[in-house]
C-alpha cells in the first residue's frame, strides 16, 4: 500500500545526532569497570598462577591456553582497553613494555594493532576536547568583552 507521506532526504527534519558527552577515555574506562568484576571469577585457568599467560607464545599456544575459559573476551577486552589508556599517556614508544603476554587468547603481538589503533583514538579524542574547550573560553572571553563594552556605552550615552 503506498504512502501519504512522500520519504524525506536524510537528514530533513532530524535533529543531528547528538555527539557523546563523555570523553572516549570515561567511556572506555566505564566499560572496563562494568567487566571488571568478571575477572574475578573463580573458575579462570590463570587464577592460580597466571606465569604461563605472561609468556609471549604463538597464537595457537595463546588459544590453547585460554580455551574453554568463561570469561575470555572479557579479559581481553579489558586487557586492550587498559593497555591503550597506558599507552596514549605513555607515548608509543612503550608499545613492546605496555603490552605483552596472552590476554583474552590473543597473544600480545595480535594485540598491538588494535590497542595502537585504540591509542590513537584516545590521543585524538583528547586533543579534539582541549580543542573545544580552548575555542569554547575564547568565545566567552569575546561575549565577556562585548557585554563589558556595550554596559560601557550604555554607561556613557
Amino acid at each position: 500500500m503506498p504512502s501519504i507521506i512522500a520519504p524525506r532526504p536524510p537528514g530533513v527534519n532530524h535533529r543531528p545526532a547528538p555527539q557523546p558527552r563523555l570523553s572516549l577515555e570515561m567511556r572506555l574506562r566505564n566499560e572496563r569497570r562494568t567487566l571488571a568484576p568478571q575477572l574475578a571469577n573463580p573458575a579462570r585457568p590463570c587464577r592460580a598462577d597466571a606465569s604461563a599467560w605472561d609468556e609471549n607464545g604463538t597464537q595457537d599456544d595463546a588459544r590453547a591456553l585460554c580455551y574453554g575459559c568463561p570469561i575470555q573476551a572479557a579479559c581481553g577486552t579489558v586487557a586492550v582497553i587498559d593497555e591503550a589508556i597506558i599507552l596514549a599517556d605513555r607515548g608509543h614508544t612503550a608499545i613492546h613494555a605496555v603490552v605483552s603476554g596472552t590476554r583474552g587468547g590473543v597473544t600480545a603481538r595480535a594485540r598491538r594493532p588494535a590497542v595502537l589503533k585504540l591509542a590513537d583514538r584516545i590521543i585524538t579524542d583528547r586533543m579534539a576536547r582541549a580543542e573545544q574547550a580552548r575555542a569554547d573560553a575564547e568565545r566567552q572571553q569575546a561575549e565577556a568583552e562585548a557585554e563589558a563594552d556595550a554596559q560601557k556605552a550604555g554607561a556613557a550615552a
